[in-house]
């Protein structure tokens, strides 16, 4: 058995696993440079913070709207036919909405709806695979801690990328750049050996509620959503934090601290082998991720405030890898890209409604407020976690869906 880091070589020495991983890369690090360009650019075009506000809205409700239709299409027809449209659409349309940012707004937010509603699927697509790829227990525990680490790499690269292509060019060439490289990432990914051979299962019901049929996936999205809850507090928290002790400007040091947190613990709960199932890891990780989130209220100067920060960062992945997994076991079959869509949609909502409320708390208070409001959250999921252990084991102990009956140490080369 394998350990350490050399778990993550070990998976990433099989093609079966590179091209996605690659692929996934490329399709997944512009996800945080769009929007930011696409601000700057509707801002530089001459328009104010309000209709700036109104075409980022059109973007994100079209991905919230049209997400989970486009996953069932996956769950139903396959991942290239899908990867390839939206691979093609997506760049057009956001280059569509560059041009018309001085246009009719009508056409610029119907623009950027469909820009927001055909990125494409990556992240459903790379999860879906883990969770139906012939890997062993292990080894799909190892990707799904890929997984976060990943994109704990994702908030940190994407806005680097976007200061390298501001530095070469505009916002709205940048904006057109990230499309290109989500539609590459999702060209590049429908040609894997892994996406072709995934065959859609076919469902017993096909009906309006798809995949939240699963009342385990429910309570999963529930706890996602107050997990999501708890780091949505941060930026506001955050940059109160650092306006009260130092510069706004070290915001970004603090987010940095997380991120770099983040993935020292993504390698280390993926290198690492558990007896209990991911259904009773779920309530201990939920828990340290509470009890991280309660370490920025002891801060009292900016480096305190990154050591927090770090430790916080290190508390999502193991808490991320173990939701994933559960997701991939709870899903339906013939739903499985659909439930890791409902998983975006729960932490973007969740993460909202975290920025907005701690807004509130902290206007009326101070930035001690916002971290409070995510303790309180992320005990509420901890309570919960506890409250379904027994149901979650069971679960966890059930194949994932399409998976094999068998669990083989390793995975057949993609040649």
């Amino acid at each position: 058995m394998s350990s350490g880091v050399s778990r993550f070589t070990d998976l990433l020495r099989h093609r079966l696993v590179q091209s996605p991983v690659l692929w996934g890369v490329i399709g997944r690090l512009p996800l945080y440079l769009v929007s930011l360009a696409l601000t700057l650019h509707l801002l530089d075009a001459g328009l104010g913070y309000a209709s700036a506000g109104l075409v980022l809205a059109a973007y994100t409700v079209g991905t919230a709207a049209l997400g989970p239709v486009i996953a069932r299409r996956i769950d139903r027809h396959g991942q290239p036919p899908v990867l390839v449209l939206t691979a093609i659409v997506h760049p057009l349309a956001l280059a569509g909405a560059v041009y018309a940012a001085s246009g009719p707004r009508a056409v610029e937010l119907a623009l950027a709806f469909l820009a927001g509603g055909t990125i494409p699927p990556v992240s459903q697509v790379i999860r879906a695979l883990w969770s139906t790829l012939p890997l062993s227990r292990d080894e799909r525990s190892t990707a799904y801690s890929l997984e976060s680490i990943l994109a704990e790499l994702f908030v940190i690269g994407g806005p680097l990328l976007l200061s390298l292509l501001l530095a070469l060019g505009d916002a709205g060439t940048a904006t057109v750049v990230g499309g290109v490289l989500s539609g590459l990432g999702g060209l590049g990914l429908a040609t894997t050996k892994a996406s072709r051979q995934w065959k859609a299962e076919p469902v017993a019901r096909r009906d309006l509620l798809g995949a939240l049929r699963s009342r385990p996936l429910l309570i999963l999205l529930l706890l996602l959503s107050l997990s999501a809850l708890t780091l949505g507090v941060l930026n506001l928290a955050l940059a109160a934090f650092a306006k009260e002790h130092g510069s706004a400007g070290d915001v970004g040091f603090l987010l940095g601290a997380s991120g770099v947190g983040g993935a020292i613990g993504g390698l280390w709960f993926g290198s690492r082998s558990f007896a209990a199932s991911k259904g009773r890891q779920l309530p201990v990780a939920s828990a340290a991720f509470t009890l991280a989130a309660a370490g920025p209220l002891l801060a009292w100067d900016t480096w305190s405030m990154a050591v927090a920060m770090a430790f916080q960062g290190a508390s999502i992945a193991p808490l991320t890898a173990v939701l994933y997994e559960l997701v991939g076991a709870a899903a339906l079959p013939g739903t499985v890209s659909e439930a890791f869509t409902w998983v975006l949609t729960a932490t973007t909502g969740g993460g909202a409604v975290g920025s907005q409320v701690a807004g509130v708390l902290i206007g009326r208070f101070d930035w001690h407020a916002g971290f409070v409001l995510g303790v309180l959250s992320g005990g509420c999921a901890t309570l919960l976690a506890c409250a379904v252990r027994h149901r979650m084991a069971a679960v966890a102990e059930e194949e994932p869906p399409g998976a094999a009956a068998t669990e083989p140490a390793s995975l057949e080369l993609d040649t």
